[in-house]
C-alpha cells in the first residue's frame, strides 16, 4: 500500500510542529503562512516546509495529488480564506482525476472570534467580518475533526453546531517521559516557561513571588523565556539569590530544567483577542512530571483540575495564585504520581493518526 499523501496547512509555524512531524516519521508536507518567534529554519528545511499564502495554497493543492488535507482550524478566522482556497484546489484536482481527498482538522480554539472585535480599528474590523464569511463553508467541508480540549469542542458546537464530519475529543496531553525518575518529591523549584508578557501572566507571578518566598523560604524560582519582560526578569534575578533567569536557552536545556522542577507556573490572562488554547509549556512540563499551577484560561483547565493540579479560577487574583503555588510546593505528589495520569499515547499524535489514517477513504 502506498503511503498516504498528507498536506498540513499551518497559519503560524513553530519549532514544536516540526519536531512532532519528525518524531512521527509521516513525511507530512507543510505549507505555512507565518513564522512563530521560535521558528527553526534547520528543522523547517528537514521537513520540507514551504511558505504559501492563499493563492499559493490553492495552486499547490490544485497541482498535487493529496489523500488528506489538514487545514488550520475554522475558528482561526484569519486562516479561513486560505483554508477554503486549499480545499477548493484539492477537490477540483480530485474530481478531475477521479480520486478522493479527505479534509480534516485539529481544533483547540477556545475563544469566540467575535470577542474584542469592537476594539479593533475600522479597517481591521471590516477585514475580520469578511474573513468570518468563509468560516461556515470551511466547517461544512470537513470530513473529520479532532478536538484537543473540551473547551474547544464546546465552543465549536455552540457557534457552528454540527456538521457532516466525524468528530472526536482527544485531549492534548503528552505521554510520560520514560527517562524521568519520579519516585521522590522534587526540590521546591517553581519554573516559569514562555513569553515574559502580561498575557502569559508573568507580572502576576512576579507579584505573587514575595508571598510564596515568605511562606516557603527554601523555594526557588526559575524564569525561562524571552520577551518584553526580559529586563525585569534579569533585575529580579540580580537582586534575589533564589531567582535564576535563562533567556531563550536551547530546547535541551529547557527540558533539563523542567526535569528538575517541582512546579510549572503559567498563570495565563484573558485578552480581548486571545485566550490560552492549551499552553505548550504545560504539555512539556507534564511530560517531565511537573505539577501545574495555571488559570482557568487554558483549554486543559478541566483535566488539570480533575487530576490534582492547581487551576486559579480568577486569573487576576494574585493572592489566589500565591496560595496555589504554596500549596503545590507543600504537596507530597511525586513526578511518578503526575506521570501516572498521562495517556499511553501522545494526544496530539493520536489525533494526527486518527484524522490522517482514518481519514482516508
Amino acid at each position: 500500500m502506498r503511503p498516504v499523501t498528507h498536506v498540513q496547512l499551518f497559519d503560524v509555524a513553530r519549532t514544536a510542529h516540526f519536531e512532532r512531524i519528525l518524531r512521527s516519521g509521516t513525511g507530512t508536507i507543510v505549507l505555512y503562512s507565518q513564522r512563530r518567534y521560535d521558528f527553526d529554519t534547520e528543522l523547517a528545511a528537514r521537513v520540507g516546509a514551504r511558505r504559501a499564502g492563499t493563492v499559493g495554497a490553492f495552486w499547490y493543492t490544485l497541482r498535487h495529488d493529496i489523500d488528506v488535507l489538514e487545514i488550520a482550524e475554522p475558528l482561526l478566522v484569519r486562516a479561513a480564506p486560505r483554508s477554503l482556497a486549499a480545499i477548493v484546489g484539492a477537490r477540483l484536482r480530485a474530481s478531475f482525476r477521479r480520486t478522493d481527498v479527505s479534509v480534516v482538522t485539529y481544533a483547540i480554539e477556545n475563544k469566540d472570534p467575535r470577542d474584542g472585535a469592537a476594539s479593533l480599528p475600522d479597517k481591521a474590523r471590516v477585514k475580520l467580518r469578511i474573513q468570518r464569511l468563509f468560516v461556515r463553508s470551511v466547517w461544512r467541508a470537513l470530513d473529520r475533526v479532532a478536538f484537543g480540549t473540551s473547551q474547544a469542542r464546546d465552543l465549536y458546537e455552540q457557534l457552528l453546531g454540527t456538521n457532516r464530519a466525524t468528530r472526536r475529543l482527544i485531549p492534548a496531553l503528552p505521554v510520560a517521559d520514560a527517562t524521568v525518575l519520579g519516585s521522590h518529591v522534587r526540590e521546591p523549584i517553581i519554573t516559569f516557561l514562555g513569553e515574559f508578557s502580561e498575557r502569559k501572566g508573568f507580572p502576576h507571578l512576579l507579584r505573587a513571588w514575595p508571598t510564596v518566598k515568605t511562606a516557603e523560604p527554601g523555594a526557588r524560582l526559575v524564569l525561562i523565556g524571552k520577551g518584553v519582560g526580559a529586563e525585569e526578569a534579569r533585575e529580579l534575578g540580580g537582586r534575589d539569590d533564589a531567582v535564576s533567569v535563562e533567556i531563550d536557552p536551547p530546547r535541551g536545556r529547557i527540558f533539563e530544567l523542567l526535569t528538575q522542577s517541582k512546579i510549572l507556573a503559567l498563570p495565563s490572562q484573558p485578552r480581548p483577542r486571545w485566550r490560552e488554547q492549551v499552553g505548550l509549556p504545560i504539555v512539556e512540563a507534564l511530560e517531565k512530571g511537573c505539577l501545574i499551577v495555571t488559570t482557568a484560561e487554558t483549554g486543559l483547565a478541566t483535566w488539570l483540575d480533575e487530576h490534582g493540579h492547581a487551576v486559579v479560577t480568577d486569573p487576576a487574583d494574585t493572592d489566589a495564585l500565591a496560595d496555589a503555588l504554596i500549596a503545590a510546593l507543600q504537596s507530597d505528589r511525586t513526578p511518578a504520581d503526575v506521570l501516572a495520569d498521562l495517556p499511553a499515547s501522545d494526544g496530539r499524535a493520536e489525533a494526527e493518526r486518527w484524522i490522517v489514517n482514518s481519514g482516508t477513504r
